[in-house]
């Protein structure tokens, strides 16, 4: 089975992936936490601040390595009826689209939870996450980054709902 965690920046989609995860027994994916370990220690030293453009352009790259190095281990723990939660490369609906597709390749079950919430509350957790570095911070999201992010996350609709898991977090 495969569990696609989505939503905009600071809902708490990694809280609740992690709690799908102990549920199902399954093992969680964070692309967050992939380009955190893989890639954040050898950016350019003022990264973060450069244009969105060149922030995302560097990302970007990273982000599509760390997804295909996740799926090879998702599937093979697939083929052994080991389920997995992801948490990430869901942004629009051409990304959930293709990780359907590849739990139809792969004969396994599909379920899209959608973890919203208010704009401001999102804004709030996102500046006191970067600052306290808890135990679900991965990597800074400057305010810049968030207002990018925010900018292109498509919201599921239409056939999308159907089957859909919606927590809204206060």
């Amino acid at each position: 089975m495969i569990h696609l965690i989505c939503g905009p920046s600071g809902a708490g989609k990694t809280t609740f992936a992690r709690r799908v995860a102990d549920k199902h027994k399954a093992i969680r994916f964070s692309e967050d936490e992939w380009l955190c370990k893989l890639f954040v220690p050898d950016a350019p030293e003022d990264l973060l601040e450069e244009p969105m453009h060149i922030i995302s352009a560097w990302a970007s790259e990273k982000y599509q390595r760390c997804r295909d190095q996740i799926w090879l281990v998702c599937q093979q723990l697939l083929k052994e009826g080991i389920s997995v939660v992801l948490d990430g490369a869901a942004a629009n609906k051409k990304q959930r689209d293709l990780i359907r597709k590849k739990a139809s390749d792969n004969n396994v079950g599909f379920q899209l939870y959608y973890i919203t919430s208010p704009y401001e509350t999102r804004k709030k957790r996102v500046i006191e996450r970067n600052i306290n570095q808890g135990d679900t911070y991965s990597l800074e999201v400057t305010p810049d980054m968030f207002a990018h992010i925010e900018s292109f996350f498509e919201p599921p609709e239409d056939e999308e709902l159907t089957g859909i898991i919606t927590i809204e977090e206060k």
